[in-house]
């Protein structure tokens, strides 16, 4: 227990007469100020936690925004913006409200939500650099975005950038005011970055809708040596910290309300919950970076111990296993450790929601993955996971985890020219039961399912 949580606690003990007795004569010392002085520390710490909880919020709202727009789900994403929003992406000009917004996304797709068979974009927004008003009110966040589009069978392409974005909090929900990509480069596949050009770079993000204004700023890409503005970079050290000495202090209690021993013990209960679910993001998040470190050195036992007696792995279309024992000897089926065997498994992206009760966890992200063996095969894949983490005997463990297949590619080909079909089943190995979804990878269309609701509409 926190040395704070701790005082407090012996605080309303003393107030309530825990230690006295029916012998003791002594008029019972006034605690009013020290009450008084608990409840402020309570009150400050809250706003603490309610900024930690505000930087997680914004990070899922961002790589929300990006699975969405994977998926041309266009509707979904503008339900992210703020009426009076403003989009600025590459040199394509600014697009304001959401309605302007809305014309911007459906020209990228010919008028109509979703992704057509053989079309491909993936958007992976990585590396947040995440500042909070001290008011607690808005944000401005610095985003990497890594791109991967093409249509099969004709292109496919590489793409950088960074976002400069703008936060506000509305009722209580944050939602994105601005959105600004500057873009570094939009290669081929074939011959990648190093043969861009600015011609090339100028292809990302072309809309048969007309913008409302021109950009914001002019800038030249890549291989032209630019950098794009950082909203960090004129601010002060006295600005990064997490609660300043001026900042609202969430939940104190109102004007004249009394300090009870009762009303502190409450406090504290809720505000250990809070905490609990709080670090339960961070230790939920360390817990799938394991798995991936893990599966790429082929570490059967160590991956195996990350999942509950009862959990269930369903990976890319071999059915599902159930138990930890199943689990384990699925992972052997993949292959022992050997030299001159690449298998790396990045896992990118977290959209983090714990329960209300601190004790399950819900997990997207996304997957990249290198696999190869030297002089032999080389291949590039991409994937999402859709994970259930719970609380066993105070250790987040795997309760679920299914990945779900984007691609499978020949390095050499990439993506525009070849993909490998859904998995099969092990030979020998069959699952304790068949795949929960049928579906197949690009180059179809398929879109899995998300276990949140969009965080600003709700639906």
């Amino acid at each position: 227990m926190k040395p704070l949580v701790r005082a407090t606690l012996a605080l309303a003990c003393l107030a309530a007469g825990c230690g006295a007795t029916a012998q003791t004569a002594a008029p019972a010392p006034d605690l009013t100020r020290r009450l008084a002085r608990a409840a402020d520390r309570i009150a400050s710490i809250d706003a603490e936690a309610n900024r930690i909880d505000d930087y997680n919020q914004l990070r899922n709202l961002q790589s929300i925004y990006g699975f969405y727009q994977d998926e041309a789900l266009w509707d979904q994403v503008v339900d992210l913006f703020t009426d009076d929003a403003l989009l600025e992406v590459g040199s394509n000009g600014i697009y304001a409200g959401r309605d302007s917004i809305r014309r911007y996304y459906l020209g990228l797709t010919g008028g109509k939500q979703g992704l057509e068979r053989g079309q491909l974009s993936i958007q992976s927004q990585l590396s947040p650099v995440i500042t909070l008003a001290a008011d607690g009110q808005s944000a401005e966040a610095r985003w990497r975005v890594v791109i991967q589009d093409g249509n099969f069978g004709q292109s496919a392409n590489w793409g950088s950038g960074v976002y400069e974005n703008r936060y506000i909090k509305q009722n209580g929900v944050w939602k994105i005011q601005r959105l600004h990509l500057y873009l570094r480069f939009f290669a081929p596949y074939e011959g990648g970055w190093t043969h861009t050009s600015a011609a090339l770079n100028a292809r990302y993000g072309k809309s048969t809708a007309k913008p409302d204004r021109p950009p914001g700023s002019q800038y030249e890409t890549w291989p032209v040596r630019q950098i794009a503005p950082m909203h960090y970079g004129k601010l002060n050290y006295a600005a990064y910290q997490l609660a300043p000495d001026d900042s609202v202090k969430a939940g104190e209690p109102a004007a004249g309300a009394a300090r009870t021993a009762a009303g502190l013990e409450a406090q504290v209960r809720a505000l250990e919950l809070k905490l609990a679910r709080l670090r339960a993001v961070d230790e939920v998040e360390n817990l799938q970076s394991a798995y991936g470190y893990y599966a790429d050195m082929s570490m059967q036992d160590a991956t195996s111990a990350l999942f509950t007696e009862n959990s269930t792995l369903e990976i890319l279309g071999r059915g599902v296993f159930i138990g930890r024992d199943r689990i384990y000897e699925y992972m052997r089926r993949l292959g022992a450790p050997t030299a001159g065997r690449l298998f790396t498994h990045m896992q990118l992206q977290p959209v983090i929601n714990v329960s209300a009760d601190g004790t399950r966890a819900n997990v997207r992200a996304r997957l990249f993955e290198m696999f190869g063996v030297n002089n032999a095969q080389a291949q590039l894949a991409e994937g999402t996971y859709e994970n259930r983490f719970v609380l066993d005997d105070g250790v987040w463990k795997y309760q679920g985890l299914n990945g779900y297949q984007t691609f499978y590619t020949d390095y050499e080909q990439g993506w525009g020219k070849h993909s490998v079909p859904l998995m099969s089943y092990f030979a020998g190995y069959p699952p304790d039961l068949p795949h929960s979804i049928e579906y197949e990878p690009y180059p179809a269309v398929f879109v899995p399912p998300f276990h949140y609701r969009n965080p600003v509409s709700g639906r």
